[in-house]
């Protein structure tokens, strides 16, 4: 009897658990939250709930950010909404190795990836059609 009761309330704390985890339908974000996180709209209701849940809470703050701060935010949103789940899984990842990093390291992190950055933006065009290499015509050898 005392195994059935405790069986009873595992299996009750998962179907908690399950029913707490699933995903958020767009439809239930304020009007405020969803305008603030149209770029991650197309693969919504595919994030896992944590995420969403990350995700609302940032949009609750979205209002009370100066204009170039919500540029920021609706840049990096657009970027994190175009990459894979690959790709996404491998940021995280990547942070968090970030994270563990002495503060000295990581300012030394934060360098080179502005030296990087800054090296990408020079040889970008300003026109946006990318740079073609120059090809030089040479007259044939003449051999004797």
């Amino acid at each position: 009897m005392k195994s059935l009761i405790i069986t009873l309330a595992l299996c009750f704390t998962f179907h908690i658990q399950f029913v707490r985890a699933a995903p958020e339908p767009w439809q239930k974000l304020t009007p405020s939250e969803q305008q603030a996180l149209i770029p991650v709209y197309p693969l919504w209701s595919t994030l896992p709930e944590t995420q969403q849940h990350h995700l609302k809470r940032l949009a609750q703050h979205y209002h009370d950010l100066d204009p170039k701060a919500k540029q920021r935010f609706d840049s990096r949103l657009a970027t994190w909404a175009k990459l894979t789940p690959e790709q996404r899984q491998a940021a995280r990842e990547k942070y968090h190795a970030y994270t563990q990093l002495p503060q000295e390291k990581r300012e030394q992190v934060k360098q080179i990836v502005k030296q990087n950055q800054a090296t990408q933006a020079q040889q970008q065009p300003v026109s946006g059609t990318p740079i073609a290499p120059v090809m030089t015509l040479q007259a044939p050898l003449n051999k004797p």
